[in-house]
């Protein structure tokens, strides 16, 4: 059974999402904005025994799914497509299934440069400069509006902290980490396509995993991207589908 988290569910929802990355993603969005607004939405699946087994969040135009274990995958699948239609939704690739990308943890922390010029939680407006440069390669860009509406709530919340590097004085590349709790998922790492190659990235990466030194660190990548993440301490625990 699925259904609508209410005020006196939260708290078990919370407690299944915590410590895993789908998990992370959606307790960032809980914790920013809570059970009442209607672009943020959040259910929970339970079992005949009445425990969870998965969690669902719509944050606007998107969907994710935290399953740590055994659910009914076909209900889930159904509430899905019944609410996303074709565009589905971002959730664990199960055994013997084609994943779209790679679930990763850091496991050895391995900052070897200084990150002293790297901003943190810069201007919205500029780590959205990044993302609108990085249109067109694989990056998904939202409305303005919405992302920094989305930053603002997050800000406030202290689930999010943002990151840029600048060239020339503009900001070149930028990140993000996504927290709750005592985990935390990195994310929008992005550079700007004249500067990349020069090092950028990987400060904006390394400054994120700096500030975020107690968390269980998480990320999720194209396959093309495993060697340069690998290169901080990160290795492939898991896949996703999207």
């Amino acid at each position: 059974m699925i259904k609508l988290l209410e005020q006196d569910t939260v708290e078990a929802a919370k407690n299944y999402c915590e410590g895993d990355p789908f998990g992370c993603r959606i307790l960032a969005a809980l914790l920013a904005y809570g059970i009442d607004k209607p672009f943020a939405q959040f259910w929970a699946q339970y079992d005949e025994s009445g425990s969870i087994t998965a969690v669902f969040c719509r944050l606007d135009t998107a969907m994710t799914v935290c399953a740590k274990g055994d659910y009914d995958t076909e209900e889930a699948d159904s509430f899905v497509q019944a609410n996303m239609g074709y565009m589905g939704a971002l959730r664990p690739a199960r055994q013997g299934e084609s994943a779209n990308g790679l679930v990763m943890r850091l496991t050895e922390n391995k900052i070897t440069e200084s990150t002293a010029d790297v901003e943190m939680n810069p201007e919205i407006s500029d780590v959205y400069a990044v993302m609108e440069e990085c249109a067109g390669t694989g990056f998904e860009v939202p409305q303005f509006e919405d992302f920094y509406s989305d930053m603002i709530y997050r800000r406030k919340a202290k689930t999010v902290t943002t990151a840029i590097v600048r060239a020339e004085g503009l900001p070149a590349a930028c990140g993000a980490m996504h927290l709750s709790g005592h985990t935390a998922l990195l994310t929008i790492c992005a550079c700007v396509p004249e500067h990349r190659r020069q090092g950028y990235t990987r400060k904006v990466v390394n400054a994120l995993l700096e500030r975020n030194p107690d968390c269980d660190i998480y990320l999720m990548c194209m396959p093309a991207l495993h060697d340069f993440y690998r290169q901080f301490g990160f290795v492939t625990i898991g896949g996703f589908v999207y």
